[in-house]
């Protein structure tokens, strides 16, 4: 796996970042920080050398805060261009993780070298062993590192083609090739999540389908990508099932088992079931968020019409002008529904919740 680990644009309170010189510093020593393990790991420079220790970790990124801000008072940043750009290189649990870092060593060293100044450590205490490779976005010469999908294809083939040159099998394919349709998790929910802590992005999107349902008399709107992840899916089953039929017709025994397991394969892609669709199946068992005559019910879409704006829609329950909803359940899926209005605070009775 490749992947840019972009900056977390919210607070864990869900509050906007605002990119200035100043918070960038604090991420950027925060991440190298981090990705040392506060000074415990070694790291390794575009320099050559191995830094390790607290003092050696802090003088690093000092000296990028520096070089930012001569780049800045020479007109090639800016107080929001960010100062580093970071990069994850993982593989699976049983791959030898020394090869691992020399493999991104090399690729840092061919794709970065000379041009921006980087810092990578390996990290072995996670089930796959992984390189943590951090660059100066703004190179030597005043170009910008922006990496897009392309790119991130070509650290991909350059990644594997590294590993393989010292003796680890890897391929690169990318995801829609695997059978997979979503993208990963971004950084800073994948550590919430490891935490044991619930992102508010997750209740956000259950907010934003539910209110998709709502407005749809309960069915689901389909957009622009999905017809593409269905288009794509339908290509890739095409170019397996013409590949597994000419393996089916080859003289040798190995060529057309790999034909039986590629239809195989193949007949596990028929199915796209997005997180949107995923959300709104939940949606149909879960608590209604409003409550009625004292009672509660399961989801019904559709139940309560979207209103017109500028307009108050007193039939749906906890629902005001320009009202902001705030939900308590309890265990045993009581609800009590908080709007604040203009000029008014309405509440609904909740069994779990004094007041």
């Amino acid at each position: 796996m490749v992947k840019v680990t972009k900056p977390a644009k919210t607070d864990k309170h869900g509050n906007p970042i605002k990119v200035t010189r100043g918070t960038e510093a604090r991420r950027v020593a925060e991440h190298i920080n981090y990705i040392s393990r506060n000074g415990k790991l070694e790291v390794e420079t575009s320099a050559g050398e191995v830094l390790t220790g607290k003092q050696a970790i802090s003088g690093l990124y000092r000296d990028w805060i520096e070089k930012h801000d001569d780049a800045r008072a020479a007109g090639m940043a800016s107080d929001r261009t960010r100062i580093t750009t970071s990069i994850l290189f993982s593989m699976p649990g049983n791959t030898n993780a020394s090869g691992v870092r020399d493999a991104v060593r090399a690729l840092a060293e061919q794709e970065f070298g000379g041009r921006h100044d980087y810092a990578m450590a390996l990290h072995t205490d996670t089930p796959h062993p992984h390189v943590h490779l951090t660059a100066r976005t703004v190179g030597h010469d005043g170009e910008k590192l922006n990496l897009r999908k392309a790119d991130l294809q070509h650290l991909h083939d350059t990644f594997a083609e590294k590993l393989r040159q010292r003796g680890i099998e890897a391929e690169s394919t990318p995801r829609h090739a695997r059978g997979k349709t979503r993208r990963g998790e971004s950084t800073p929910v994948y550590k919430i999540r490891q935490r044991g802590g619930k992102p508010y992005i997750d209740e956000k999107k259950r907010n934003e389908v539910r209110r998709d349902l709502d407005r749809n008399n309960g069915v689901l709107p389909t957009h622009a990508w999905d017809a593409a992840i269905a288009d794509r899916r339908n290509r890739v089953m095409r170019t397996y099932t013409g590949a597994a039929r000419i393996l089916a017709q080859s003289d040798g025994p190995a060529d057309r088992d790999q034909a039986q397991e590629t239809g195989r394969f193949t007949a596990r892609l028929t199915e796209v079931v997005t997180q949107r669709t995923e959300i709104a199946k939940s949606l149909e068992v879960a608590p209604s968020h409003g409550r009625t005559n004292g009672t509660t019910g399961p989801h019904r879409t559709g139940q309560y019409p979207e209103p017109a704006r500028g307009n108050e829609d007193r039939s749906r329950p906890g629902r005001g002008v320009n009202g902001k909803v705030k939900l308590c359940r309890s265990e045993a899926g009581n609800v009590r529904t908080s709007v604040v209005g203009p000029a008014k605070l309405v509440k609904m009775a909740c069994s779990c919740c004094d007041g």
